[in-house]
């Protein structure tokens, strides 16, 4: 069976959210004809999640495959499902996020298109939206908004067209970057988004994230100056000064990373 789009998932102690990812997937309202879909769980914490995967739509797949190891991290699982994947196309979820209901029938239009596509990132936190994060020219995505606005974006993407992910932390924003930085710009859906839900043990929240945060971003600018993509590497030097910026906010405020950018482009700062 042909296998138009492989949605890789990561999964790690998800076993509390996996289940509402997954049928974000399953209750989407598909609009292409003859449309065939996998999931790759990519299992990186060895426990068994089969009796957490929800009876699936008849155009839907599912693979479950363990990693080499125990918390070996999000590049190395991706990278293990890029390996096993069958689409032409790949599409990202993680284990503890949703897409909204027509995310598959408009991303995967663009990326049908122009070989890429994305979508804007609403965060919620406790059910709650906080802010959507899209790119600054309507429409789009640019690589300077990796710089301006330091959170995710995933792409829906020709599989031809990835490369391997770092096994650094932030190795899905570095991938954006370096797409982006192919074109000038890339088309954004417009009524369809990414959710990012942020949970009690989000990495963002964890003890340390900043000075972790930091030291990847460091790393990054070393790589992007070894090869010679200075543009690329710009904009992970301004995000340092975002991750700056948000350590001496929280001194007086008690909040996630999310809640410091919210509170920047709410002030029209970023």
């Amino acid at each position: 069976m042909k296998i138009n789009l492989s949605i890789i998932i990561p999964v790690y102690n998800a076993k509390k959210t996996i289940q509402n990812a997954i049928n974000s997937i399953n209750k989407q309202k598909l609009k292409i004809k003859d449309l065939k879909v996998e999931i790759i769980l990519i299992i990186d914490d060895g426990k068994k999640y089969e009796d957490y995967i929800p009876k699936l739509k008849n155009w839907i797949s599912i693979k479950i495959i363990k990693t080499n190891g125990i918390k070996t991290g999000p590049g190395n699982a991706r990278n293990i499902g890029l390996k096993k994947a069958n689409g032409q196309y790949i599409g990202f979820l993680d284990a503890d996020d949703e897409w909204s209901e027509s995310y598959i029938t408009e991303m995967y239009k663009l990326a049908n298109k122009y070989d890429v596509a994305f979508a804007p990132t609403k965060i919620y936190e406790k059910g709650k939206e906080i802010y959507t994060f899209v790119g600054k020219e309507e429409g789009y995505l640019k690589l300077t908004d990796i710089g301006r606005v330091p959170c995710s974006f995933h792409p829906m993407i020709l599989k031809k067209n990835l490369i391997e992910f770092k096994n650094i932390q932030s190795q899905d924003v570095y991938n954006t970057a370096y797409i982006l930085a192919k074109k000038n710009k890339i088309k954004m859906v417009s009524n369809e988004y990414y959710r990012l839900n942020i949970q009690e043990k989000s990495v963002t929240r964890q003890s340390g994230f900043s000075h972790k945060i930091n030291i990847a971003y460091k790393r990054y600018q070393i790589i992007c100056k070894k090869d010679k993509v200075d543009k690329v590497g710009r904009q992970f030097a301004l995000r340092r000064i975002h991750n700056h910026d948000f350590v001496e906010w929280n001194k007086e405020n008690n909040g996630t990373f999310y809640n410091y950018l919210t509170h920047k482009i709410q002030k029209d700062i970023i």
